[in-house]
């Protein structure tokens, strides 16, 4: 079957995938600058931002294995491991910008930001690559 890819797409699908680019580019965004540049309190709301748009976009994904099947069972162990991972981030971020002991903190929170990040990017990838197997039984 030949997949059109125009706007008339599930808009369900539309949405989860905008969401879900959203929070790529903010946390990556985030994560990135914060290393560089320090954390301060633009990538505190940056990042959080980054996770209200990956909640959203998981819950569209969500809703759209309600509707059309499940996905696979990697992918939903890896996307809750990777939203809570992002959440346990942000709270870290949180506190390492809360504290008296700032640069303790920093270090800490800059020695997990990649590792977090890296999983949550595989979460990613994978989810793409599995959406893509299985689009002509959403469309």
């Amino acid at each position: 079957m030949d997949v059109s890819y125009n706007i008339d797409m599930n808009p369900m699908l539309i949405q989860a995938v905008i969401w879900m680019m959203l929070a790529l580019i903010l946390y990556t965004w985030a994560v990135f600058s914060g290393r560089s540049q320090g954390l301060h309190r633009k990538h505190l709301i940056i990042f959080g931002a980054g996770l209200i748009c990956d909640f959203l976009g998981t819950y569209q994904m969500n809703l759209i294995s309600i509707a059309y099947g499940k996905p696979p069972a990697w992918h939903s162990i890896l996307g809750i491991a990777s939203l809570s991972g992002m959440a346990f981030h942000f709270l870290l971020a949180l506190i390492a910008s809360g504290t008296n002991r700032a640069e303790a903190a920093n270090l800490v929170f800059h020695r997990v930001s990649i590792s977090i990040y890296s999983c949550w990017l595989l979460a990613f990838i994978g989810g793409a690559v599995a959406g893509m197997m299985r689009m002509t039984r959403i469309f």
